[in-house]
């Protein structure tokens, strides 16, 4: 998936990434060797080919487990620690790339639809090279900690601690 600069917002040390899960799935749900990537996109949409999508050299393994479990409820939001923070500069577009080689159960997020602007590259095989564009991204939270301009209203107001 691929989430542009004007919804990210500012700069960003990503230390952790949340998923809303929605209804339907099974209560748990395992997933075999699962990796995320983060990097940045040259665009604010996606091509047919993963690699393409990236800015060269930005594709930044940020999380891998031999196993992970998922157990939450619906409505509930999961996390995921990563092993290394990412740092987004706050400039382009971030791709967030999931991949599992097999498991059990499902999971079932909630989604939107970006009105027929491909933001999100789906396939069945974990060592696809292309997959099938689609407009449809799930609701997912970067969770860190954000650059802050000194003396702007959001910097007083965290110092101020209202």
């Amino acid at each position: 998936m691929v989430a542009t600069a004007d919804e990210i917002g500012d700069a960003i040390e990503i230390s952790s990434l949340g998923w809303h899960r929605g209804s339907g799935g099974t209560d748990t749900a395992s997933f075999n060797n699962f990796r995320i990537y983060l990097g940045y996109c040259p665009e604010e949409f996606l091509g047919t080919n993963f690699m393409d999508n990236y800015v060269e050299g930005t594709r930044t393994l940020v999380h891998k487990s031999t196993s992970i479990t998922v157990a939450q409820g619906t409505e509930d939001w999961f996390y995921i620690d990563l092993d290394d923070p990412f740092w987004y500069n706050g400039e382009g577009s971030l791709i967030l790339e999931v991949v599992w080689d097999n498991g059990s159960g499902s999971v079932h997020n909630y989604f939107f639809d970006t009105a027929g602007t491909p933001m999100r590259l789906k396939s069945a095989e974990p060592t696809a090279e292309t997959g099938f564009l689609s407009s449809m991204r799930c609701q997912f939270m970067l969770v860190g900690t954000q650059q802050l301009e000194t003396g702007t209203f959001a910097s007083v107001k965290v110092l101020l601690g209202s």
